[in-house]
């Protein structure tokens, strides 16, 4: 057996961005300042994308209400097969799309066979998006874990499931916890930790986006996937 060597990608560097937190800071409004236009996948019900149209404008963005598994699969064929000029796509949120499934595949009373398909399908779905040419965004609420040996509590995205929250972050290239700063002189500004402390999952692959930031995705992409040389040093 001769080994195949992979060859450098030709496609446009993409990213894929899973950003969670709190309600009220800014995670829906930020996943749309990722690169246009974009299919927002909207489990969020009619409303959640309102202060995004506001800001974002309404060419942007692209909405598709989920309500169940044909869903997830025609816009996995319609990115794949290019017929839009979608550079982005946004989940919102993946708890909701998670509890959506679980609904329509295990009813009132889901067994635990059902909580492990759907676990399988969200998950097959996110990687399969991940491996298209284009930006991936994951919208997540927030929740409380301790960890049962060490004790230690931790901030962690919902996304359905026990095992998903750690496959999802494994696949993403970023992992941001979103919050609202307040300056002194009142203005509201949203930032998000790009690094792991204070028990929030956090990271960045690029190692170019520092420890905070402004939610301002388009400007995240733009610099992690920069060519190393036109890159300043720090």
């Amino acid at each position: 057996m001769t080994l195949q060597f992979v060859k450098p990608s030709t496609a446009e560097p993409t990213q894929n961005i899973l950003i969670y937190g709190a309600p009220g800071t800014g995670k829906t409004v930020g996943a749309c300042s990722a690169p246009g236009p974009m299919l927002v996948l909207n489990a969020e019900g009619e409303g959640a994308l309102r202060k995004a149209r506001e800001i974002h404008g309404d060419t942007k963005l692209r909405e598709v209400a989920v309500t169940g598994k044909n869903i997830l699969d025609e816009a996995y064929l319609y990115l794949r097969e290019r017929k839009g000029a979608e550079q982005t796509v946004v989940i919102d949120t993946v708890g909701e799309v998670y509890r959506i499934l679980l609904e329509e595949i295990g009813g009132e009373r889901p067994t635990l066979h059902n909580y492990g398909d759907v676990n399988t399908i969200v998950e097959r779905f996110v990687r399969a998006l991940r491996d298209l040419s284009i930006n991936v965004v994951l919208v997540c609420h927030e929740e409380l874990v301790t960890d049962g040996t060490t004790g230690e509590t931790m901030r962690q995205p919902v996304t359905g499931g026990k095992k998903l929250p750690g496959q999802l972050m494994a696949q993403v290239d970023v992992v941001a916890y979103a919050g609202v700063v307040t300056h002194d002189d009142g203005r509201v500004e949203y930032q998000a930790q790009l690094v792991a402390a204070n028990g929030r999952h956090a990271k960045d692959r690029s190692g170019r986006l520092g420890s905070v930031r402004k939610v301002d995705l388009s400007e995240w992409i733009g610099l992690a996937t920069k060519p190393a040389a036109n890159v300043k040093a720090a």
